[in-house]
């Protein structure tokens, strides 16, 4: 059989199972998204703020990097022309690694290292040389940034302590933590995973875990086993069974779990981990970053559990409507990954302009302004959950909701009866949940108003019999 023939008998499977797989043209008026000449209340979006089609942020962004004089210094305006370039011209470790990666991978760190028990984030000197008069300039200018629309402060760029003093290493206090921005959150995953765990360590991952996940799990040289989702009781025996038999043992696990909305037992799992000398916990806070936790920075914040964590990998594209992702991590890992992961070492690095605007967004993640949409997100989640309650369906932990079918087809009459009412919620089907799980896959944003959520429950009450 020719390689042709083969991929077109595969193609025909997914066909007859109905899980064939195109690409939607899109495009986007306001808050709604346009296919195929119709526009709708767009359902399916990881925009969870609304930041990314919000023309506030982009025009304030951009008269904020402009405005020289409120700054009092010229290095905003230069700041947003070189973020202009549309291109970075290489990988991070040749020509793509632009001041502006220093800048928000200093900001991120100092967000969380508030949170890390013995850590300062005080400027080491060698933070100082390096930053020199422009962190200044920057921390200027971002402080005021869109407070006339926005009516927000913002965090500026305090620097990181980078490795830690010898004095905090030998009195056994947590060294800061450092973050590494990285080019996407399927990137993070799949390159830090395959990259820090080889054949003498063991990877404990969650069955319902994203896909990177299992592609980064699948690619290291570790040992790998799969925790059935959310059962402590077998986490807690794979444990027991195997955690003597390896050097390093790393629990990996979402903290709201993409596809079902609810959220992983952390408590939990951070009891189960320091029953051991060797285990270490990996979180990935991709749907839960910017709005979960006081400040935004996630639901391992809002659990107080942020010093028990070793790795938390973040993404930028969602609530914070940025592109690529970032991990907190010792200074070691982040200079191991810098030297060993691939897809770091041979990507070419996101363009400026795109980093810049992630600063941007980050310095307002505990503003006023996010603040409010992320206590709006709640309420409308809440909101909708009674009424999924009142029909006897099950509601999540969080702004994604499931709406299972079990059936492929009964998941794309849903998605029509759907759009017959304006509103676009896209079918998932295998293999990106198990078979027969089949859903609509609701993704709640603050650009819905409680109108929007009594539309929603009127279709799921009209098409209650197509859910399990």
């Amino acid at each position: 059989m020719s390689l042709y023939q083969r991929l077109e008998q595969a193609l025909a499977a997914r066909e007859r199972d109905g899980t064939l797989r195109e690409l939607p043209l899109v495009s986007y008026s306001d808050n709604r998204i346009v296919l195929d000449a119709q526009s709708y209340l767009d359902l399916s979006s990881n925009d969870y703020l609304g930041v990314a089609r919000d023309p506030k942020y982009i025009r304030t962004f951009l008269n904020t990097m402009l405005d020289t004089e409120r700054s009092g210094s010229e290095f905003a305006g230069h700041f947003l022309m070189s973020a202009i370039n549309t291109g970075s011209t290489g990988s991070r470790l040749l020509t793509g690694n632009h001041s502006f990666f220093f800048y928000v991978e200093e900001l991120i760190a100092s967000l969380y290292n508030r949170d890390q028990p013995g850590a300062e984030a005080s400027q080491t000197e060698s933070d100082a040389a390096h930053l020199g008069a422009d962190s200044t300039a920057l921390g200027e200018c971002t402080a005021d940034v869109g407070a006339a629309d926005l009516g927000a402060g913002v965090v500026s760029a305090a620097p990181s302590a980078g490795t830690g003093t010898a004095t905090e290493k030998e009195s056994g206090a947590a060294e800061p933590w450092v973050s590494l921005y990285l080019s996407s959150g399927f990137e993070a995953n799949v390159g830090i995973l395959s990259t820090l765990f080889g054949k003498h360590d063991l990877l404990l991952v969650d069955k319902l875990a994203h896909a990177s996940i299992i592609d980064g799990m699948l690619k290291s040289e570790a040992k790998a086993l799969r925790y059935r989702h959310n059962d402590m009781e077998h986490l807690a025996a794979l444990l027991a069974a195997h955690a003597g038999s390896y050097e390093n043992v790393c629990i990996v696990t979402e903290s709201v779990f993409s596809m079902d909305g609810d959220q992983a037992i952390l408590a939990e799992i951070v009891a189960l981990k320091q029953r051991y000398p060797n285990v270490l916990l990996y979180v990935d806070e991709a749907h839960s970053f910017g709005l979960f936790g006081a400040r935004g920075l996630g639901l391992c914040e809002e659990l107080g559990l942020l010093p028990s964590v070793d790795f938390l990998m973040c993404t930028l594209s969602k609530a914070i409507g940025s592109y690529g992702a970032f991990l907190l991590c010792k200074p070691v890992v982040k200079n191991y990954l810098v030297n060993f992961m691939r897809p770091l070492i041979y990507s070419t690095a996101l363009p400026a302009v795109n980093i810049s605007f992630s600063l941007y967004i980050l310095g307002l993640l505990h503003s006023s302004s996010l603040q409010a949409k992320r206590l709006y997100l709640r309420k409308i989640t809440a909101y909708l959950h009674s009424n999924l309650r009142e029909m006897g369906l099950t509601p999540s932990q969080s702004q994604i909701q499931p709406l299972i079918t079990g059936d492929n087809d009964k998941a794309a009459l849903a998605c029509s009866a759907f759009k017959r009412a304006g509103m676009l919620a896209m079918p998932i089907r295998y293999p990106t949940v198990p078979k027969g799980q089949a859903r609509l896959r609701l993704s709640l944003s603050s650009c819905l108003s409680i109108d929007d959520i009594d539309r929603i429950t009127r279709v799921i009450a009209h098409c209650r019999h197509l859910f399990v």
